[in-house]
């Protein structure tokens, strides 16, 4: 793995690491990770795609990381979309790095909320895309935790959304009964070293100006979902441990809402599995599935 600052399209800064994994690769892919913590976190699984063929490109997402070592955390106004802008450059970056027909995005969590707000803006510009961890928040609920961000952020905008990560990771947690942040992974090993990452857990809470613009995030690819098209190639992960993904209810909602768009996205659930699938206890079992669906897309776009 190698790291840069690549100057994005705004003149944004931004951490990109590389995994040159192999001097011809079948294809290349753009990995995007969550909330509070950063690209180097996927090493291991970014090394299996390699063995398998695949160059990657991955970026600490604004607000996290080293792209934003001082404000770790924090929301601006803009951002979420700018951060799905920069995908975009990755792609572009792949593509002319390793002279690459096809490139495909994974995004976890909060990652894979860009993704989904990437593939209707940019569809065209990828060959498929794998959603992990992923969720879908609608309706009044969402309309109502945007109000919320909105207010908060007028009188603060970097005030802590303490509220939200009640109502979420904190719910979570409860439910888990096995310590803290433990409703990210069954394996307690990397719940700890979770915890002792500055550059996680270390984060603390993200600011409410944060939570406006993911929230506004949402709200934009829910009216945006039938800009994908039918035949896009779409995997949707998640598991039946996951609070994000409504421990299986919010997947099959996401899942509808794609279908009824057209879509006919591959879901598939992992029993008991919790929030980061690709450091979960079965994640040699995760790490195939991916491959798979790749190799799949690749071998139809061969024929």
């Amino acid at each position: 793995m190698t790291t840069e600052f690549i100057t994005m399209s705004d003149g944004k800064n931004v951490s990109v690491s590389f995994w040159d994994n192999t001097d011809a690769p079948r294809a290349a892919v753009v990995m995007v990770h969550g909330m509070c913590e950063y690209i180097a976190r996927y090493d291991d699984f970014c090394r299996f795609l390699g063995n398998s063929g695949y160059n990657v490109i991955g970026m600490d997402n604004r607000g996290f990381g080293d792209t934003d070592a001082n404000a770790r955390g924090k929301g601006y106004a803009g951002m979420f979309e700018a951060t799905v802008d920069d995908i975009k450059r990755e792609v572009d970056i792949a593509r002319a790095r390793w002279n690459v027909k096809r490139v495909y995005v994974i995004g976890h969590s909060y990652g894979s909320i860009l993704t989904q707000r990437f593939i209707e803006r940019y569809h065209s510009e990828i060959s498929g895309a794998i959603l992990c961890g992923t969720t879908m928040q609608s309706g009044l609920l969402l309309a109502v935790g945007k109000r919320i961000a909105a207010r908060k952020a007028k009188k603060n905008p970097d005030a802590d959304g303490k509220f939200f990560a009640k109502m979420t990771f904190e719910a979570y947690d409860k439910k888990a009964k096995d310590g803290v942040n433990a409703w990210i992974n069954r394996d307690k090993s990397e719940v700890q070293k979770y915890n002792a990452d500055e550059k996680c857990a270390g984060v603390g809470i993200c600011s409410v100006m944060f939570y406006k613009e993911m929230f506004g995030g949402l709200a934009a690819i829910n009216k945006a979902r039938g800009e994908t098209p039918p035949d896009f190639k779409l995997m949707i992960a998640s598991g039946t441990g996951d609070g994000v993904g409504g421990y299986g209810k919010l997947i099959e909602k996401l899942a509808k809402a794609y279908r009824k768009c057209g879509l006919h996205p591959e879901v598939k659930m992992y029993d008991g599995a919790r929030h980061e699938l690709l450091n979960e206890i079965n994640k040699g079992e995760v790490y195939e599935d991916f491959v798979e669906f790749l190799d799949s897309c690749e071998s139809r776009a061969g024929k």
